[in-house]
């Protein structure tokens, strides 16, 4: 869900990659979820877990798992790498304890955050006083921010943040937020809240 609501181009194809404790579980149920978070938002009809990687061929899409035990920086992670005809765009996530999901990484950038409800996304230079004009744009339009989460390569050069916020900006937040001459790409996305499950499981 995360990959398909952010600005990607013209898909090619996608690999899972499951490492850690994952590696060792049968991940087909993960796989066909990631394939029906990512066809439900480009159509319109039901997309379910039976349906979901049939509808992903029909498009030409290819969906590769790869598979490691090496735990590396953690027990278990699931990796997405998209392939679109600009470049690879990769998302990691994992669990704190039995669930809490976090996304870990994002492109080149390491991070902590919470992976549920509403996400504001944005890479940006790593200058002084960026963050404190996020948080006045949006108190000003009401915008409650109940978790932020920056990762960067080096100080002063260019950074991701995240920032899961309690309610969706108006549109006048966001287009004074993309026009920030430090605000290299702005994503919303909306995610399922904490202990929601998404409509392909829900029993």
């Amino acid at each position: 869900m995360l990959h398909a609501q952010m600005d990607r181009g013209t898909v090619k194809g996608a690999t899972i990659r499951y490492r850690g404790e994952s590696a060792s579980k049968n991940t087909r149920l993960i796989t066909a979820s990631f394939a029906a978070g990512w066809m439900e938002a480009a159509l319109d009809e039901q997309v379910n877990l039976v349906n979901a990687e049939v509808l992903l061929r029909e498009r030409g899409i290819a969906l590769v798992e790869e598979t490691s035990t090496d735990p590396g920086d953690f027990g278990t992670m699931i990796q997405a790498e998209v392939l679109t005809e600009r470049k690879t765009y990769v998302a990691a996530g994992t669990l704190f304890g039995k669930e809490f999901v976090r996304l870990v990484r994002l492109g080149p950038f390491r991070l902590d955050a919470h992976l549920d409800g509403t996400l504001l996304i944005f890479t940006h230079n790593d200058k002084p006083g960026l963050i404190g004009f996020i948080g006045t744009t949006f108190g000003r339009h009401g915008i409650n921010i109940a978790q932020m989460n920056v990762g960067r390569a080096h100080p002063g050069g260019e950074a991701i943040a995240v920032l899961n916020i309690d309610s969706v900006p108006p549109a006048e937040a966001l287009d004074e937020v993309r026009a920030h001459p430090d605000i290299l790409s702005v994503s919303l996305i909306k995610l399922p809240g904490v202990g929601a499950v998404p409509p392909w499981l829900a029993l």
